[in-house]
């Protein structure tokens, strides 16, 4: 019986200090090796009042040809468009040319009627993405370079 007791307890012991030698990869090893796709553009790009009016007027599994800044087009078809909230729309493309890659743009109409949009244009095989943001001192709307280990918590 103490032999029993005593292999119980050894081979608990074990699977207990094996249980705690995993390691997990931050997101700063997981997505800097990452190759950029927005590597050749500024930090900072404007965008027209004129592609974010083309965006919320597509309709579903329309074929779309942006450009979204100098230098980019997207391609591609939209996959989804969704009014999760009272004044909430959300168009995503999904690109033809890049697999993986997606735009989200979406419109939020606020109680007192000001509009606000958010949209993002990312790939889980890139380190970086782009993100549509109101620039809070000239009121315009610009697509701001991020890099996508920048954002996650560790």
């Amino acid at each position: 019986m103490k032999k029993l007791l005593f292999a119980i307890l050894f081979c608990n012991f074990a699977f207990l200090s094996f249980a705690q030698d995993v390691k997990f990869a931050s997101g700063r090893e997981k997505n800097d090796g990452k190759p950029q796709l927005f590597s050749g553009t500024s930090q900072r790009n404007s965008t027209s009042a004129v592609f974010i009016e083309d965006i919320m007027n597509l309709q579903l599994k329309q074929q779309v040809e942006i450009s979204v800044i100098s230098g980019f087009k997207f391609k591609g078809t939209v996959s989804a468009l969704s009014s999760d909230a009272p004044g909430l729309t959300t168009i995503t493309v999904q690109s033809s040319e890049i697999k993986g890659l997606l735009m989200s743009v979406s419109r939020l109409i606020l109680p007192d009627n000001t509009i606000v949009f958010r949209g993002i244009i990312t790939s889980p095989k890139h380190s970086d993405m782009m993100m549509l943001e109101l620039d809070p001192v000239t009121g315009l709307y610009n697509w701001n370079k991020k890099q996508v280990s920048h954002l996650l918590a560790d």
